[in-house]
């Protein structure tokens, strides 16, 4: 009776002798000639170790060759099983070690082989030249490639005009897949052979070319490696795909060289976490997928738009069978895209962790860390395996001053340029040793380089951060985190000088990047293991980039933590800055704030420039002035002025000029007022500041207003706006501009103009913290609701409107009063007063959610 063939099952996979196919998950796993062989007899010797010589005159049967033939099918076998499933024990032999059962070979699950459109690679060596060709072998990727259409396009691109392209990038992001996808396409279309040396598992050097030769189906037996892979390559035309260079690159280099020279029908692909450097090299760095910028709004239907979502949907319905999400789950999908980079290895490490979380978990959880991801593929190298060990191996590899600089820049939560890099490094040679240290980190995709802005900026992505952090000690991690803050002291310190005297673009394209780093060193100076001393000086260089950003909240939050911390060792210049942060334009106005300005011209009395003081000057005299007393207010004007005169003209000049003219229109005296801000605007043209420019236009449509020109304050305030860019038409120094369109729309009688821009500046003014322009916009709304018959909601927001300048004790500009005005009028006209005290009182005890859920009734109207 003939012998029943057998099947041999461990792990995942199962091998199948007679049919010589190695299958796993129902699919066929590439594995063949010597490869095929040698994995056959480590089975089959599976209870003992098995001598090199033996294993050699098993898989080679009665032919010479060198050890390394045999040391490079073992790395092969390896990267394709996974680790422990072939032991080395030194000087003895192999061992395979994985527990293995038995059956007849039709019983189990047979493979589902997907028809390939080349015949298999031969293992002998090719016939002469002039021989037919022979194809060769790509492994089968068993998933589709998502979002790396455009990159597929270019690589193929540059294989039809170079000879050596390199595919760069970080680990995880999906080169050797990319690769795959490009040498596929080139196969099809040009009927062309294809090979693929994985150099991943090769350790020596010495063993690239042998890996070559392997992959072509050639034996170097006794013979120089070089010379038998030219020998099979010479008459060829084909695609070598050399995969995984970045520990070998001087080797591999070489070998690319020597093969492109002597073959002049090769084209070589290579991938490589940095570049060879070859002779003729061309790179493309793979960058990770796109997901959506932060806070963009995001839909279920919107996923399948960015890649790296796209991937993770995909991912998700491997692992779970059914997964579709809603609008609520896309925007934690995405969330959880951003939190990982677009990587792809960490995209498809985290999407199964959903059998046993939700998505909300997932993204709670890798907000906190990256813990959950380390349950790779086995089949893959185990420096590839988890996000852990694909990161900690490149960091391993680097030289001892490229690793120190990266560790120390972990600490760093957004981008960074060579300058703040050299002094968190402390490098003593400059910051030019540090550009060569940071272009290596570019060139191994460690580093992330934006050369697009006034200056280049670099990041570490968010799993490149998180790992290298954890190799500081708590001793290193609190310093490099004092240096951050250091840093940004003297960053600030740079940008609330240059403020006065620069444009606004240029001044939030140099500072505004820092925003990410200014909260994270803000967040550990005021944390329980940080430096308060640092914070407050540190906050208090932050005025203006809080403000141009259009991030009032965070201002106040800030000036506030900080101000609660001062005491007698804080050094006056400090406590001032932090103290006239609380009384700018865009404060809260009233008694807190006119305390506020009185308490920074104190401070700066004793100790601060001149500057200083007039910017804390004039905004008492701003307070006195809002506030109605003039008398007060003079004589800080006149000081202010005389001090920032004095200085090189400056944007505080301006400001205070403005708050001259203000000043000078409450006293009724208009010609005045009026030349104080011509000059103010022809300062702020030579200055270059638009927003300078729209607020001083703004106060020229206030002085028509007062007038009585409603016609020509509305061009003026609408000429402000047109002066602005349109992210700039939502900055916080500029939404009384266009409230102050809608009052002079609804003096005119124009509640169809009007309602739009209140609605959208009341929507603004909430998001940005800004309660007198909320109150401002309700009383608006306010008017129209009065005259279009909703009594009582128009007496409810006068109400609480009233209350409001009640506690602040302010005065309303020309535009509010001329508003208020008429809502008074009608309300007095269509109720009877007992009517307006009871709805008046009711309004009053409103909160702001309350009345503004109320005012948008009205504001929904058509």
């Amino acid at each position: 009776m003939a012998e029943t063939a057998k099947a041999f099952a461990f792990g995942p996979f199962r091998l199948v002798p007679d049919r010589r196919i190695l299958a796993a998950e129902g699919r066929e796993v590439p594995v063949r000639g010597r490869a095929f062989d040698l994995l056959l007899a480590l089975v089959e010797r599976r209870d003992r170790v098995v001598p090199k010589d033996e294993l050699m005159e098993l898989v080679w049967p009665g032919r010479v060759v060198e050890e390394g033939n045999l040391t490079v099918h073992v790395a092969g076998l390896r990267k394709l099983l996974g680790s422990g499933i072939i032991a080395t024990l030194s000087g003895r032999g192999y061992r395979f070690v994985a527990p293995v059962t038995e059956s007849p070979a039709e019983d189990g699950p047979q493979p589902c082989l997907a028809p390939s459109p080349l015949p298999p690679a031969r293992a002998e060596t090719p016939g002469p030249a002039g021989a037919a060709p022979w194809p060769g072998d790509l492994p089968r990727p068993l998933t589709k490639l998502i979002g790396r259409d455009g990159d597929l396009d270019r690589v193929a691109a540059h294989l039809g005009e170079s000879r050596l392209i390199t595919v760069v990038g970080a680990g995880g992001v999906g080169k050797t897949r990319l690769a795959l996808a490009a040498a596929d396409r080139i196969r099809r279309s040009d009927a062309e052979s294809a090979w693929f040396a994985d150099l991943g598992p090769v350790e020596e050097p010495r063993l690239v070319l042998a890996t070559i030769a392997a992959a072509l189906g050639v034996e170097v037996g006794g013979g120089e490696a070089l010379r038998v892979v030219i020998a099979a390559l010479a008459a060829r035309r084909g695609l070598l795909v050399l995969d995984g260079c970045e520990h070998l690159l001087q080797a591999a280099a070489d070998a690319a060289e020597a093969i492109l020279r002597s073959c002049p029908g090769i084209v070589i692909l290579a991938t490589s976490r940095e570049p060879l450097r070859a002779e003729g090299e061309r790179l493309h760095r793979l960058q990770p997928l796109d997901a959506a910028p932060p806070d963009s709004p995001i839909t279920a239907t919107r996923l399948a738009e960015y890649p790296a979502s796209e991937l993770f949907v995909e991912r998700a319905r491997a692992a779970l069978g059914e997964f579709m999400p809603g609008d609520a789950d896309a925007r934690e999908i995405m969330r959880i895209c951003q939190r990982l980079d677009g990587i792809p290895l960490a995209i498809e490490l985290a999407a199964p962790a959903l059998k046993a979380m939700t998505l909300a978990e997932l993204r709670q959880r890798l907000e906190r860390h990256f813990e959950l991801l380390i349950a790779g593929r086995r089949t893959v190298l185990a420096r590839q395996q988890t996000l852990r060990a694909t990161i900690g191996w490149s960091l391993d590899r680097l030289e001892p001053l490229e690793r120190a600089l990266l560790l120390r820049l972990s600490v760093v939560t957004g981008t960074w340029t060579a300058s703040s890099a050299a002094f968190l490094a402390g490098c003593a040679s400059g910051e030019d040793a540090v550009c060569g240290l940071i272009a290596s980190l570019v060139d191994k995709s460690l580093v992330q380089a934006d050369l697009t802005g006034m200056q280049a900026r670099y990041r570490l992505l968010d799993s490149t951060r998180y790992y290298a952090a954890e190799r500081l000690s708590a001793a290193e991690l609190a310093e490099a985190r004092r240096s951050l803050a250091r840093w940004l002291v003297k960053a600030y310190e740079r940008a609330e000088a240059d403020w006065p005297f620069i444009s606004d673009e240029e001044w939030v394209a140099l500072y505004a990047p820092e925003i990410e780093n200014l909260r994270a060193g803000l967040a550990w100076a005021f944390g329980p293991d940080g430096d308060e001393r640092l914070g407050l000086e540190l906050a208090s260089h932050t005025e203006h980039v809080w403000a141009e950003l259009s991030l009032t909240g965070e201002l106040q939050s800030w000036f506030d933590l900080a101000i609660s911390r001062i005491d007698e060792a804080t050094p006056p210049d400090i406590a001032g800055r932090l103290w006239l942060g609380r009384c700018g334009w865009v404060a809260p106005r009233g008694a807190q704030a006119l305390e506020a300005a009185r308490r920074a011209v104190a401070l700066f009395r004793a100790a601060g420039s001149r500057i200083d003081l007039g910017r804390a000057l004039w905004r008492q005299a701003w307070q006195h002035t809002l506030a109605g007393d003039l008398a007060a207010a003079g004589p800080l004007l006149d000081e202010a002025e005389d001090l920032l005169r004095g200085e090189k003209p400056s944007r505080a000049l301006v400001s205070c000029l403005r708050a001259r003219a203000v000043f000078l229109l409450r006293d009724n005296r208009p010609a005045a007022a009026r030349a104080k801000l011509e000059e103010a605007l022809s300062l702020s043209r030579r200055l270059r500041g638009l927003r300078d420019v729209a607020l001083t236009l703004g106060s020229m449509a206030e002085l028509h207003c007062a007038a009585g020109r409603m016609g020509e304050a509305i061009a003026v305030a609408q000429e402000a706006l047109a002066s602005l860019s349109p992210a700039q038409t939502f900055f916080p120094w500029v939404q009384h501009i266009a409230g102050a369109v809608a009052s002079y729309r609804l003096a005119e009688g124009d509640i169809d103009g009007a309602r739009p821009i209140i609605v959208e500046r009341l929507a603004a003014a909430q998001l940005m913290a800004l309660p007198h322009e909320v109150a401002a916009n309700l009383e608006r709304l306010a008017l129209i609701a009065a005259v279009e018959g909703s009594l009582d909601t128009a007496g409810r927001l006068f109400g609480y409107v009233q209350s409001c300048h009640a506690q602040r004790g302010i005065l309303r500009s020309f535009g509010s009063q001329a508003v208020h005005d008429r809502l008074v009028a009608v309300l007095r006209q269509r109720l009877t007063p007992e009517e307006l005290e009871r709805l008046t009182t009711n309004g009053a005890a409103l909160g702001e959610e309350a009345a503004v859920a109320e005012a948008f009734v009205i504001a929904s109207r058509r």
